[in-house]
């Protein structure tokens, strides 16, 4: 049902997905059996979350114990969003990163995922990544590193409907995803283009 539950929501929106629906899509002839197993929608979707985050929260701790006493903004951001992407990738078919823009744009569900995430080492790894954009006002640094998220989500998006170029896949999707975010953290603020930029002021 946790299956069912994802794929209806990644390919027709969380409005689609009630205990019906999904019931049906899995086959369960018990009428009682989302309520018997999750006490509720809401608690299929708390299910559901728990169960496809989980690995990608043990797999982040891993990434981020294993850095070293000062990691480059690219590591930190590997230890962002490889996880996702590594979540995405191992299951064929896939509907994680669908099921996840759909959960953004839901604050109950959005709210239910946060919950959901490993705190101390996703908050660790953003508070260092923050520290590295020095030349960007301290809003805009927190700014930057949550839309990483936002944008790794719509690519996994577009290579789970294939709508990426054939070869844009396994680790060459991981090292664009990076590249990509890394790109976006590293941009300058116009608000202050005065600011000294590590990599590009240096002499």
């Amino acid at each position: 049902m946790i299956d069912a539950a994802e794929r209806l929501a990644a390919q027709r929106g969380l409005a689609a997905l009630t205990v019906q629906a999904v019931q049906e899509s899995a086959g369960q002839r018990n009428k009682s059996a989302v309520q018997y197993h999750f006490g509720g929608r809401q608690g299929l979707v708390d299910a559901l979350l728990a169960t496809r985050m989980a690995s990608a929260s043990a797999r982040r701790t891993s990434m981020l114990l294993a850095l070293g006493v000062a990691p480059s903004a690219r590591e930190l951001v590997e230890v962002l969003v490889v996880p996702l992407i590594e979540s995405v990738l191992s299951r064929r078919p896939s509907y994680w990163a669908r099921f996840l823009i759909q959960a953004i744009g839901d604050p109950q569900t959005g709210l239910a995922a946060l919950a959901s995430v490993d705190h101390q080492a996703l908050q660790a790894a953003q508070s260092r990544l923050e520290a590295h954009l020095v030349w960007l006002p301290p809003g805009v640094r927190a700014l930057r590193v949550q839309s990483i998220f936002g944008y790794a989500c719509v690519v996994l998006a577009a290579y789970e409907v294939g709508a990426l170029p054939a070869d844009l896949t396994g680790g060459a999707l991981v090292t664009e995803i990076v590249d990509a975010c890394c790109g976006l953290i590293d941009a300058p603020s116009s608000d202050r283009p005065s600011a000294v930029h590590p990599k590009k002021d240096r002499p």
